[in-house]
């Protein structure tokens, strides 16, 4: 398997940098915590070790709570949203995330701010993030595998 690629990070500066504890394989989970921007995220995923791990959260738990799980055949395909100011803060303010099951993205948080897309090729898929946080998250990235 083609080792992970790290693209991003789109947001603030703030916070604590945030990463993976292994080399990312698939990911499992991913938990959005948001209200007026993005609160926090979690998640789990495969390494390359075969073994699961959790990430976060990576910021706050306190607003409104989503997960998407993801089986073996699926995958995140596409991933976006904006960064700008949310509770007095410079943070990532939406996300929208897709997978190859279900090709409509779930939407997180209020579009406000500058707009980001990560570019996922054909057969690519998201396997985890990195970013930075602190009571909110403050900035999003992630691995992809070709």
């Amino acid at each position: 398997m083609t080792k992970p690629v790290k693209i991003g990070p789109w947001g603030g500066a703030g916070g604590d940098e945030r990463n993976v504890q292994a080399t990312p394989r698939r990911l499992a989970s991913v938990t959005v915590h948001s209200g007026e921007g993005i609160d926090g995220i979690s998640f789990t995923y495969v390494g390359n070790d075969y073994v699961q791990y959790s990430e976060g959260p990576w910021g706050r738990t306190l607003n409104a709570e989503s997960t998407i799980t993801l089986d073996p055949t699926d995958y995140v395909t596409d991933i976006s949203g904006t960064f700008g100011t949310a509770y007095d803060n410079n943070i990532v303010t939406s996300l929208k995330i897709a997978t190859f099951n279900d090709k409509d993205p779930m939407s997180f948080g209020t579009p406000n701010g500058t707009p980001f897309h990560i570019p996922v090729l054909d057969g690519g898929r998201v396997v985890g993030f990195f970013g930075r946080s602190g009571d909110l998250l403050d900035a999003i990235g992630v691995y992809i595998i070709a």
